[in-house]
């Protein structure tokens, strides 16, 4: 039984029972084929027998229909049968979400019912060897050959490779600088397996990930159908960007699962471990660690779930979903640390799993986009919301002597758009703050006047040398700021100096 939260569906509820029974039944199997190092067919097949490949497929395409919550509740628990956990994940992000936003209606009907029932796998692949964290800098080419498409190029770190059936790329079909530059150059596929030309070039032997295969894959003439193309021509990167909040997200989940294993395995172990006459768990250091992990677990299943819920109503929650990729693939890197540190040297021994999440965890924090990706993503997206960027102005406030947060109107408010009012604007806000420049719309706001006013202002301060500006690109004015010269021109040095009321008037100087 997992703990499932107030807003999922009785159905979301019902599958979370079945697939954590599921789990426990075959828990032992999948260690086994971990220490044979061997892809779990069988198993992988029961998974598809029980409909879970389809979880978040459409019902009428033969998916149960769960949405992305139910990914996430199916991804979790099977990411505690190892191996299992990764190939469904791999291939319901293969194609699903940008099959469901971007397939004309026959070809959602010739592919959704295959992911569905899970008998054929599917791999994801845009890494090549020109094309990583870079993802537009693709070089697999798709040249139009009357009905066909012809794809020369290569595919690298390709989970499930050979494996897997069905392959969803992107190809570059267009070289002209201008559509390159609009991201318009890409366009994206699914080519089988099996096509003359298209072959296995190397399995690549990972830090982890020990029976799931990972490798480069090779097109050498290719020939596909017209039909086989996912989208417009030059809409890959749209197509591409479409399905990664899905593709996140699900990836996020899958680490959770292995969590609560680890907490088990750590109550288990410190109250059977004997050091300096005592159980570890009585060591403080011990309990910490475990307390960390716990909430590492709670913290990270409730952010996920709180993103696959945000998708489940229609919205694009991609600062959220780069989150809970960043976050549960760090912490699931701590955690396998924690729980190592925690056991010792039984820790780094492959008889306990804790050293597998290390492993897993360092994995996770490079595929599907680096954790340094995702911070530019976290950054970028937040920059450009409205509720990190309201107005804020610090003000100096006569009556505590300190400058605080004020939506009161400034005192120049009115005054005469000139150079000497203008300038006492600006070295007015060192007083507020010392360390920053003003934008123009500050200034604006203080004084008023015309932006176009303001602007030929600021350049004759400049030739004065009474302000320093900060430019962009273009050559625009962005920031301003006075210079000593400008502040002693402003107001006499008085203006600026303040002391606490502690500060003794004879060390003054």
């Amino acid at each position: 039984m997992i703990e499932s939260f107030f807003w999922w569906t009785q159905e979301q509820k019902l599958i979370s029972n079945k697939v954590s029974q599921f789990v426990d039944d075959n828990f032992e199997e999948a260690e086994k084929y971990f220490w044979n190092t061997k892809f779990p067919w069988p198993l992988v097949r029961k998974v598809a027998d029980e409909g879970y490949f389809g979880a978040a497929v459409p019902k009428k395409y033969g998916g149960l229909e769960l949405g992305a919550t139910g990914g996430c509740i199916v991804a979790e628990q099977l990411g505690r049968l190892y191996a299992v956990g990764h190939v469904f994940t791999v291939s319901i992000l293969a194609g699903l979400e940008q099959i469901l936003r971007f397939a004309n209606d026959d070809q959602k009907e010739q592919w959704l019912p295959k992911i569905a029932s899970g008998e054929e796998l599917g791999a994801l692949c845009i890494t090549e060897p020109f094309a990583g964290s870079d993802a537009a800098n693709i070089f697999t080419t798709a040249e139009k050959d009357g009905d066909e498409w012809v794809i020369n190029g290569k595919k690298r770190f390709i989970t499930g490779a050979g494996v897997s059936d069905r392959y969803f790329i992107y190809a570059k079909t267009n070289d002209d600088p201008s559509i390159r530059k609009q991201y318009g150059h890409l366009t994206s596929f699914i080519v089988e397996k099996g096509r003359p030309g298209f072959t296995l070039e190397k399995i690549n032997p990972l830090i982890g990930f020990d029976n799931v295969p990972n490798g480069y894959i090779d097109f050498e003439n290719v020939r596909i159908p017209d039909e086989n193309r996912i989208g417009a021509v030059g809409k890959g990167w749209n197509v591409m960007m479409a399905g990664l909040n899905f593709e996140r997200l699900i990836g996020s989940a899958v680490m959770i699962g292995g969590f609560k294993d680890i907490i088990a395995l750590l109550f288990h172990y410190t109250r059977r471990r004997v050091q300096f006459r005592r159980t570890t768990n009585r060591f403080q250091g011990n309990a910490d660690g475990i307390a960390d992990i716990i909430s590492k677990y709670k913290m990270a299943r409730l952010f996920s779930y709180h993103c696959a819920k945000l998708l489940d109503d229609g919205m694009e929650p991609m600062v959220d979903a780069s989150i809970a990729k960043k976050m549960n693939t760090e912490w699931m890197r701590e955690v396998g640390i924690t729980a190592i540190q925690i056991m010792g040297g039984d820790g780094l021994t492959k008889f306990y799993p804790a050293e597998r999440m290390l492993r897993e965890g360092k994995i996770g924090e490079i595929v599907a986009g680096t954790s340094e990706i995702q911070n530019l993503i976290i950054y970028r997206f937040s920059a450009m919301l409205p509720i990190y960027n309201a107005a804020l102005r610090f003000r100096w406030n006569d009556e505590v002597n300190a400058p605080i947060i004020s939506k009161k109107e400034s005192k120049f408010k009115g005054l005469e758009l000139n150079e000497e009012n203008l300038l006492k604007v600006i070295a007015h806000d060192y007083k507020v703050n010392p360390g920053l420049y003003m934008t123009p719309d500050d200034v604006r706001e203080d004084i008023g006047g015309s932006r176009s006013a303001i602007r030929n202002i600021f350049e004759s301060l400049e030739k004065q040398n009474l302000i320093v500006t900060h430019r962009d690109r273009q050559g625009k004015i962005v920031l301003v700021k006075a210079t000593y010269v400008g502040l002693q021109k402003a107001f006499p040095k008085e203006y600026y100096q303040w002391f606490p009321e502690w500060y003794d008037d004879s060390d003054k100087f």
